[in-house]
């Protein structure tokens, strides 16, 4: 990584996409040169089940970062999601080409292209990423590459994230259609990590629940390194969804009233009137009517359920005694009162805190995932290229860059629409 890299994320997600560009600077660091947001439909439960609208979302993405940037970008570094991937820790050693001159880049390169050609894996599953955590050379740990050590050997342990590889050819197929190459993958809670938890909490140990709309990433943090990761398939809207149900209502209905009576513990209630629904089905039907906390109870009932689970999983797992404090992000519990209360209660654990990532003022909390990775791929590129590739658009006035990039996307968009057609006749 070298001043003036320039790194494009993209987050494809089931309701949206966001585009981050980011380009490193001479302290070494991310500034954001460009972004891009965009609707998305076609992903359900974490699988993208319609290729064309999560092409078409990509394309919009890309080219507002583009109209932002003043560039044409043709790769990016794509997200995954921890309910299509496995972490597995390993540790191999490897020797040092020129033991006079020092361990390399060239040593440690060489060593993880070993672990990918020859890490058994199942037939249906892909190495996406390999991550160092740390080094041995000596007898001695680094948590950093040690450049220049002198040795005949070193030891690396690493986290090799394995996905699923239909997941990861579906990825591909909606990036080709969209025109663009993939720079590699991040697994999301890697780049979560680095927009909502501080050092501090990753070195003494922390539980990062990060609750989406549909699945809830549980991560576990100790020693600065993921200790533990695996997916909930339980969200946000499975409190709408238990709103609309028990209350025999409709799902709008349901989430209006999420949003207003959004608490997460009966007891904070501190006027319990009288809720009309709108559940007549005639003229002559009369309105059906709860209380505040019979909603607040069914909110109650998924949050707390969501922590109970948790809690079994670090138990089963013999990460309780590992933990100090517990940090809740995402959207799915971020507007409900009461949910770090009911953590502290139900996981037992007293520090917690929730974290909603605001970021600079160009940027909107939607790109929050994007932005993180930029951030991981960051720290990641030391003795590599981390390079997108991107051409910078040459001084037509902002009007002719602006036509320009808007008509590159409709074709793309068109070109889209034409393979889908083809391969459907055929």
């Amino acid at each position: 990584m070298a001043i003036g890299d320039i790194i494009v994320s993209l987050d494809i997600g089931a309701s949206k996409t966001a585009a981050v560009v980011g380009q490193v600077n001479k302290f070494g660091e991310i500034e954001v040169v460009g972004h891009g947001l965009a609707d998305s439909s076609g992903i359900k439960k974490g699988k993208i089940l319609n290729n064309e609208p999560v092409a078409k979302s990509i394309v919009r993405a890309i080219t507002e970062a583009e109209e932002t940037s003043g560039l044409y970008i043709n790769s990016a570094y794509v997200n995954i999601k921890g309910i299509s991937t496995r972490i597995e820790k390993i540790r191999f050693k490897g020797d040092v080409e020129r033991p006079d001159d020092g361990l390399s880049y060239n040593d440690i390169n060489k060593m993880i292209e070993t672990i990918n050609l020859g890490l058994r894996k199942n037939d249906n599953e892909q190495i996406v990423s390999i991550v160092p955590t740390k080094f041995n050379v000596n007898d001695r740990d680094y948590k950093e590459e040690p450049i220049g050590a002198f040795a005949k050997y070193f030891i690396m342990d690493a986290d090799v994230v394995i996905a699923d590889k239909q997941t990861i050819e579906s990825i591909e197929e909606v990036m080709r259609l969209a025109e663009l190459k993939i720079d590699g993958y991040v697994l999301e809670t890697f780049a979560n990590s680095n927009v909502v938890l501080m050092p501090e909490e990753k070195e003494m140990g922390v539980l990062m629940l990060d609750i989406g709309a549909a699945h809830t990433e549980i991560s576990v943090y100790k020693n600065s390194n993921l200790e533990f990761n695996t997916t909930l398939p339980v969200g946000g809207d499975h409190i709408t969804s238990d709103i609309a149900i028990s209350l025999n209502i409709g799902l709008d209905e349901a989430e209006k009233l999420k949003r207003q009576y959004n608490l997460a513990i009966e007891a904070m209630i501190t006027n319990n009137h009288d809720v009309k629904l709108n559940t007549k089905k005639t003229l002559e039907d009369k309105e059906d009517i709860v209380t505040c906390s019979d909603i607040v109870k069914i909110i109650e009932a998924r949050v707390k359920e969501v922590y109970q689970i948790t809690r079994k999983i670090m138990a089963e797992n013999n990460l309780i005694g590992k933990v100090e404090c517990v940090v809740l992000t995402g959207q799915g519990f971020s507007n409900i009162g009461g949910t770090e209360e009911l953590a502290v209660l139900t996981l037992k654990i007293n520090q917690v805190r929730t974290c909603s990532p605001k970021l600079i003022n160009v940027i909107k909390p939607q790109h929050a995932l994007a932005y993180g990775m930029l951030k991981y791929i960051s720290t990641m590129g030391l003795g590599k290229d981390v390079n997108s590739d991107v051409e910078i658009v040459e001084e037509p006035s902002f009007k002719d860059r602006i036509i320009g990039i808007f008509s590159k996307a409709k074709e793309k968009i068109n070109s889209i629409q034409k393979k889908e057609s083809q391969e459907s006749e055929e």
